[in-house]
């Protein structure tokens, strides 16, 4: 396993959240970047992510959801092929509701216990994370928006 900088992108989907009673919000997908540096099994990071959500609602569209950034840590084990990981920040919404306006700040908290790497070169991960828990909360106060999502993540991650 290589210590040093790392570099990450990587695509989510969600299918299956706490909302399923709920008819203003369904799916969600994004993509992400992260950097970071990493020392052996342990490594912190930066990450800055979409988080798109369809709505379905009259029209079925694609609205920009939030921004997440998130400081987190990770532990990298079985000789580099499992990766458990937590981040932890804001989630900014990134477009207007009938409530509350973009810009409106929460908080994020994305919990990953298990996610498979495989090695294709000395430099390069491919990556996998079947099952990750995301807690996309951009507004707090008032009426709070609250998206609980169960992820499926794939990355690509480069080292340096």
């Amino acid at each position: 396993m290589l210590t040093g900088l790392f570099a990450v992108v990587e695509s989510h989907a969600s299918l299956l959240g706490d909302v399923t009673d709920w008819s203003s919000l369904a799916g969600t997908f994004g993509y992400a970047f992260k950097g970071g540096y990493r020392w052996s099994n342990w490594g912190v990071f930066l990450q800055l992510e979409h988080n798109l959500w369809l709505s379905t609602e009259m029209d079925k569209e694609v609205v920009d959801g939030a921004l997440n950034i998130g400081i987190g840590g990770e532990f990298v084990y079985a000789d580099g092929f499992v990766r458990s990981s937590l981040a932890l920040g804001p989630s900014i919404l990134a477009f207007d509701t009938i409530l509350d306006k973009a810009g409106t700040t929460g908080i994020f908290l994305d919990i990953r216990p298990v996610g498979l790497r495989w090695v294709v070169h000395e430099y390069l991960v491919i990556g996998f994370d079947p099952i990750g828990f995301a807690v996309v909360a951009p507004v707090l106060g008032g009426i709070p928006l609250v998206n609980i999502q169960y992820r499926t993540t794939v990355f690509l991650e480069g080292a340096f």
